[in-house]
């Protein structure tokens, strides 16, 4: 069995450390930019997300900027009141603004309701609680929404 590499960095300025369990690392000191491959799982606070590769971009004092995931994700990630679990083909977190943008096949099913939708891209806006769903080209969005008659 492969071992598996651990590696928690301290995020001071968000007030909460992020745990990335990876089966390789590689790291490049000129570019701040980590790359975790293989089985990568990204903890930090009640979310999680789940891809194949997953790159971490940080400013020259080590803090946070940005996480690309790619291949294979899922998540779940939580926006005030609400957790929302899904998938995409790309997940982009940027930390500074606490956004989450999700391209290529999403699907986010909000646990809570049990609303889903599906379309090409989609921002999650966790400073702002807000979220944006933009669909395909000549195709229309899919949403499945609860309603009491």
């Amino acid at each position: 069995m492969k071992k598996y590499l651990l590696i928690f960095i301290a995020l001071f300025s968000f007030g909460a450390n992020m745990q990335i369990l990876s089966k390789t690392f590689e790291y490049d000191q000129a570019k701040n930019v980590s790359k975790f491959e293989g089985d990568v799982n990204v903890t930090k606070d009640k979310d999680n997300i789940l891809s194949d590769i997953l790159y971490v971009y940080t400013t020259k004092n080590k803090k946070l900027y940005k996480l690309v995931a790619i291949k294979n994700v899922r998540f779940v990630v939580t926006d005030n009141n609400a957790t929302y679990k899904g998938s995409s083909d790309k997940l982009t977190y940027i930390a500074p603004q606490k956004l989450f943008i999700f391209e290529g096949k999403v699907h986010i099913k909000k646990l809570q309701d049990n609303q889903q939708l599906f379309g090409d891209k989609v921002v999650i806006d966790k400073l702002h609680g807000t979220a944006n769903v933009i669909g395909k080209e000549n195709k229309p969005l899919k949403f499945i929404i609860k309603v009491n008659d």
